[in-house]
């Protein structure tokens, strides 16, 4: 579970950087730049580490099929993210981890009651950070609703399905790049759309070396939720990254100085807590 835990850091982390740099670039020319360099650098891993005839035997149409559901719900997140207000995308969320929660005990059979007092414990101070966060004059519309929907429908398949990739020892490393690789090309097709050739050219000198930074995270961020994800099941996974915002709030306070508010520190100790029990538990 340890490795869920640092994922969850360094996501938090990286969506700090994010916040920073859509100030000044566009979101899918950030996304298919930071994606350029972590696919790079996860195929040279693969090829590194892994036999080339070893590779052949995985079920390449398997991962492929859970990182395009992965990337399908990265950009409805980001068709609502800057407008959308944070009680929603945090609804959305555990909503996420309820159908997981409920494929995982239906079709899986897996027992949750052993860490029933952990997951309370988490949901209570998420329920916190929502209603303490909320926006109640600010409104979305019914595509809002049906992108935040799609997201969570996307992101819960993806997980389950990699979920089941790593169970039958596909390599973390393969599932990055392939995902990686599938984030590039669909972003690089939508940036193609939108941007100048000489736009391009001026965005990717001047954001160089902030983009090795995100993609370093992201690439670190990744393979430790993918070894976490491998020992552990996807609803403990989705309800330990549920303190993501709340971690991201916390980063931004340190490196920005933006406000803070004490509900938010009482729902991260709650969730704290609640990750706490659920390593004991676990242990």
């Amino acid at each position: 579970m340890i490795f869920v835990f640092i994922s969850i850091l360094l996501f938090s982390l990286n969506n700090v950087l994010w916040k920073k740099n859509l100030q000044t670039v566009s979101i899918p020319f950030l996304v298919g730049y930071r994606a350029f360099f972590t696919s790079v650098l996860s195929c040279f891993l693969v090829m590194c580490f892994y036999d080339f005839q070893e590779l052949l035997t995985l079920p390449f149409l398997k991962i492929t099929v859970g990182s395009i559901f992965g990337v399908l719900g990265l950009f409805c997140m980001l068709n609502v993210l800057k407008d959308a207000p944070l009680q929603w995308l945090g609804i959305y969320n555990l909503i996420g981890v309820v159908f997981t929660a409920i494929y995982l005990f239906v079709f899986e059979k897996i027992d949750f009651f052993n860490s029933l007092v952990g997951l309370v414990v988490i949901v209570i101070g998420y329920l916190m950070y929502i209603f303490f966060n909320k926006q109640s004059d600010v409104k979305i519309t019914f595509r809002q609703h049906l992108y935040l929907l799609l997201m969570t429908l996307f992101f819960c398949t993806s997980s389950l399905i990699h979920w089941k990739n790593l169970a039958s020892e596909v390599p973390p490393l393969v599932l990055i790049s392939n995902q990686e690789l599938t984030v590039f090309i669909t972003a690089l097709f939508l940036i193609l759309r939108s941007h100048s050739f000489r736009q391009i050219k001026t965005d990717i000198s001047l954001n160089f070396s902030k983009v090795i930074v995100m993609a370093l995270l992201i690439f670190l961020a990744l393979l430790f939720s993918f070894l976490g994800l491998k020992v552990t099941n996807p609803m403990i996974s989705s309800l330990l990254f549920l303190s993501n915002p709340l971690l991201t709030i916390v980063f931004a306070a340190i490196f920005f100085k933006e406000k803070i508010t004490i509900y938010t520190i009482i729902a991260l100790i709650f969730i704290s807590v609640g990750a706490f029990i659920l390593h004991l538990q676990s242990a």
